[in-house]
């Protein structure tokens, strides 16, 4: 059963949601209370599975209610309902720790499903954490140590910015620099491109692994990922968009689990969406890195995922500002991007839609297409903001020039 606790301060609507959840025979209503104040109360004395009030209340309102459950009461989440629609009560409400936001009037259905929603993924998380927590590395040693892989979240609020040209050169680049095992999953389900970057075969997806009866484990993980440039293994995305319904937040958890008992990094390409799936590998990532380009739209949505990311609570250490397609002739340059974005950049890709175009329509990475370039040089530079201080110096040399000049990067 879920347990639930309905706070509103209109009797009738206190009322109305018992009748409504009545017909559940997976909902009970634990208990009611008509502010904030004595919400707080309630959920000690009950510990609720979900908390569901309004925002508007006498004595503490939902927002306040939100924030002190979070730290008192983490167990116990809450769906804050409202008759505000505005986008300032949905940041208010996701800054406090709001799993889900429900506009009055909402029909049964979405009542439910949003508080079924909420709760399993409470569920999934717990054993998930069960799960993975004593996990040990089954393969051997790193060359960067011991441990799970680390998981790099490659994001951006907007679409057209080259995320996924990023994300797939920095794999790549990632593996030749470290000399390490690194996978890069496509987790834009609907219309990844990682498969058409790499030029390769997709007759095998991440829908064969939600498919299967025999679950996701280690081999039928390496059955499925396909080979990449430098030795990267590659999990695609559905070749078909309907396809991505089948994949679910507990495939993705799952997943990334089994790539890092046997991988050293965990590349994950994103869609441009703050989706469950997204919000999940956030959590699980060490590193975070927002793509923007020199464009005000860019810039603007740059903006509201890094305020997204604090509401998020994650570490601003874990994340890293790269803007992509610099010229001599933007608007902006560095300084006033990190004036508006309140975050240093961390490395700047040059514009080269020469070479970064012939890489694409050729389906190869331009690392190693186009190692000489300034473009190229920029994603490794990125990819010494990753690596332990003093890895890639470690890194065994190719004995060519273009290997010694980039360990010479590395060592600035």
């Amino acid at each position: 059963m879920i347990r639930l606790l309905i706070v509103d301060d209109i009797s009738s609507t206190r009322e109305n949601l018992q009748k409504l959840l009545s017909f559940e025979d997976d909902i009970e209503v634990a208990g009611t209370a008509s502010d904030g104040r004595e919400a707080l109360e309630a959920a000690h004395r009950l510990q609720p599975d979900i908390v569901l009030t309004d925002v508007n209340m006498p004595v503490m309102d939902g927002i306040q209610l939100t924030e002190t459950l979070a730290s008192e009461l983490p167990t116990s989440p809450v769906i804050i309902m409202s008759v505000q629609g505005e986008r300032d009560y949905l940041r208010r409400a996701m800054q406090a720790g709001a799993r889900e936001f429900l506009i009055k009037p909402f029909s049964h259905d979405e009542l439910v499903a949003a508080i079924r929603r909420v709760y399993q993924l409470e569920q999934k998380k717990g054993t998930f954490l069960a799960k993975t927590m004593p996990a040990q590395p089954e393969t051997p040693a790193a060359p960067r140590g011991a441990g799970p892989a680390e998981v790099i979240l490659v994001f951006s609020g907007k679409g057209g910015v080259g995320k996924s040209v990023i994300a797939t050169n920095l794999a790549v680049a990632l593996a030749e620099e470290s000399k390490s095992r690194v996978a890069l999953v496509d987790l834009d389900l609907q219309f990844g491109d990682v498969g058409i970057l790499f030029n390769l075969d997709h007759s095998r997806s991440i829908t064969e692994l939600v498919d299967g009866s025999s679950g996701i484990d280690d081999e039928s993980l390496r059955e499925v990922l396909a080979n990449g440039p430098a030795g990267v293994k590659v999990l695609l995305a559905p070749i078909s968009p309907e396809l991505a319904d089948l994949v679910t937040a507990e495939h993705v958890r799952t997943i990334i689990a089994e790539l890092r008992r046997s991988f050293d990094y965990v590349v994950v390409d994103s869609s441009s969406h703050l989706t469950e799936f997204n919000l999940e590998v956030i959590e699980l990532a060490q590193r975070v890195l927002v793509v923007t380009a020199l464009t005000i739209p860019a810039i603007k949505d740059a903006k509201l995922t890094l305020k997204v990311l604090e509401s998020l609570s994650v570490d601003p250490e874990k994340t890293l500002l790269v803007v992509n397609r610099v010229d001599g002739y933007a608007d902006f340059n560095q300084e006033s991007i990190e004036q508006s974005l309140r975050t240093p950049v961390a490395v700047q890709i040059p514009h080269d839609p020469r070479v970064v175009g012939d890489a694409i329509t050729r389906g190869v990475p331009f690392v190693t297409a186009h190692a000489d370039t300034e473009v190229s040089r920029a994603l490794r530079e990125l990819v010494s903001h990753l690596l332990p201080e003093g890895a890639a110096a470690a890194a065994p040399e190719a004995g060519d020039r273009d290997r010694k000049r980039r360990k010479g990067l590395f060592g600035r």
